[in-house]
């Protein structure tokens, strides 16, 4: 019959070995901080991405996509939001921009929109198509007017870039989460 000890080294042995085996299976999934969000942002316009992404606390340790596509459209409202608001204020200006600010307004009311939208979406690939296609045609639309009207250099124009900017970078981590994964 084996000793007491035999038993005692068998079962220590089995223990670090079921430990060791979680510790290597688990080392793939464990990222340091803001390691996804490096990885994801030196494919885009990374400092803008870097900004946007790392101004929300979750984004440190994220394990998928779909949060950071999730941050980037919370702060895309955010903006979005900011800019119909300040163009709400503008009670004076030239013409071209009073012209270009009515028709602004109307157009950053449907970004919104759009973006409080996809927030509710489970499908990011559809996301992807709305943001692209709607939420960049109203930002061109309304840039498409400042040009039209006279008014290209004005803070329409650097807000419009912004905001194209904030749909570039939702696009973008979107249809990352389109690519299909190779498993094992």
């Amino acid at each position: 019959m084996p000793s007491l000890s035999l038993y005692k080294i068998v079962l220590v042995f089995s223990v670090i070995s079921v430990f060791s085996i979680f510790a290597m299976s688990n080392t793939e999934h464990c990222l340091g901080p803001y390691e996804l969000v490096h990885q994801v942002c030196k494919k885009l316009n990374k400092h803008f991405c870097m900004g946007v992404l790392k101004s929300d606390t979750r984004s440190k340790f994220a394990k998928d996509i779909t949060i950071l596509t999730k941050i980037a459209l919370n702060v895309a409202t955010k903006n979005a939001t900011k800019t119909q608001d300040y163009f709400l204020g503008v009670k004076t200006g030239t013409p071209a921009v009073m012209e270009t600010l009515k028709d602004c307004i109307n157009r950053y009311k449907n970004v919104i929109s759009i973006f409080k939208g996809c927030l509710k979406e489970e499908d990011y690939c559809s996301v992807s198509r709305e943001l692209s296609y709607f939420a960049g045609a109203n930002v061109s639309m309304c840039q498409g007017d400042a040009n039209w009207n006279g008014a290209y250099r004005s803070f329409i124009t650097t807000s419009n870039t912004v905001t194209q900017d904030f749909v570039d970078l939702g696009v973008s981590l979107a249809e990352l989460l389109c690519v299909p994964q190779t498993g094992a």
